[in-house]
């Protein structure tokens, strides 16, 4: 049996929760039944190490610098275009990629050379997509609806995030196929028993921590606006400690500074092991605007530690709406923020109960090896549509 030859498509390989799955797929496929290979824009990031010595690997700007004289989608049609050869001349059978980032590209490419695609929608594009910094983006629209609409599969980590997708991009829910995220259950929790390697992790003061990108829609600037007021209300008994960055991140100094919690608002940067974070804590807060499937919550429930979540549309609010697992307050609520982590530590038995819950839930509806041989079933379909 010939093996599918199936290419993983990714901006970079960054440490969030879309790259860390592509690199699970990347680990756990069937040897005897597929031939991975990863094409990058950027070979950069932090998981770059872990990708498998027998996984190809070609990034766009490899030997390439920015053309002196560019305009608009010069550079957009020489990727697309790039992808394209290298699916031809590699003979690539399907092609998945993950954000829509790639996917604007990857579409076209995989038009112009005939290739199967399975695309995966992660979070709601009316938040993602028409976002106010993103350019372009009533053009981007039109060609992402084009791009899914030709996909030979179409998947999405949560129901709500399916219907958000279907009416925005105006596809028929009935296209969507349901695959939630999965964790690394074995490797999370070896990983969490690691030593916390911060001097800032000292002392009695209670732990409250959030993991995720430094941008506004994840909702930190709330988050610390709250954390002084709880310090403000209680003294520093607590301390909060943000692992992640992005563009927020000097916003984020900035008032830390003038809130004068420099002793105990601590912002780790990127953490390539956030799990004895999660382990330790006493409390974990998701104060997102809006969001897929956070895989971080999910992770966050099998260390162990109690939920605070934003009640998104889709996302965590989605989440913890069907399955009662942890706290939901409303989307950016700075008071909402502080009387949940006020009673989190004046009233923490239900917050423990619910804890141990979620522990038991993820254990069992989130299996890694059950999420690999779903998508292994669905990238065999599709290379298989394709050539027939």
């Amino acid at each position: 049996m010939n093996r599918i030859r199936v290419l993983f498509c990714s901006s970079t390989m960054d440490g969030g929760g879309s790259e860390r799955q592509l690199l699970y797929l990347l680990k756990g496929l069937d040897r005897s039944r597929f031939e991975p290979s990863l094409y990058l824009l950027r070979a950069t990031g932090p998981l770059l190490n872990q990708i498998p010595e027998d996984c190809p690997m070609t990034a766009f700007w490899t030997d390439r610098t920015s053309p002196k004289f560019n305009w608009p989608g010069r550079i957009h049609h020489q990727q697309i275009q790039h992808l394209a050869d290298h699916i031809r001349s590699h003979r690539i059978e399907v092609l998945y990629d993950r954000l829509f980032h790639m996917t604007m590209i990857s579409g076209p490419a995989c038009r112009d050379a005939h290739c199967a695609r399975v695309s995966t929608i992660v979070s709601p594009p009316q938040f993602d997509v028409m976002r106010r910094d993103n350019r372009w983006r009533w053009i981007k629209r039109r060609r992402l609806a084009k791009a899914y609409r030709a996909s030979q599969a179409l998947l999405s980590v949560s129901h709500g995030t399916a219907q958000a997708a279907a009416d925005f991009y105006r596809i028929p829910r009935s296209r969507f196929e349901i695959v939630p995220s999965p964790i690394d259950i074995q490797t999370i929790e070896k990983k969490s028993q690691e030593p916390i390697p911060f001097p800032s992790w000292t002392g009695p003061a209670k732990k409250i921590v959030a993991i995720g990108r430094l941008g506004t829609e994840k909702g930190h600037s709330e988050l610390l606006e709250a954390f002084a007021l709880l310090i403000s209300n209680s003294g520093k008994n607590y301390q909060l400690h943000i692992a992640g960055e992005g563009p927020l991140r000097p916003s984020l100094e900035n008032r830390i500074r003038e809130l004068n919690l420099n002793d105990c608002a601590f912002l780790h940067g990127h953490v390539s092991n956030p799990y004895p974070l999660l382990k330790q804590a006493d409390l974990f807060v998701l104060p997102s605007h809006y969001e897929g499937l956070p895989n971080v919550m999910l992770e966050a429930m099998l260390c162990h530690c109690p939920i605070l979540a934003t009640n998104t549309q889709q996302g965590a609010g989605e989440y913890l709406r069907a399955e009662p697992l942890g706290e939901l307050v409303p989307v950016a609520s700075i008071p909402g923020l502080l009387n949940a982590m006020i009673d989190r530590f004046e009233n923490p038995n239900p917050w423990t109960a619910r804890a141990d819950l979620a522990y038991h839930h993820v254990q069992k509806h989130h299996n890694l090896e059950h999420w690999i041989q779903t998508l292994s079933g669905i990238l065999q379909r599709a290379a298989q549509s394709q050539a027939s």
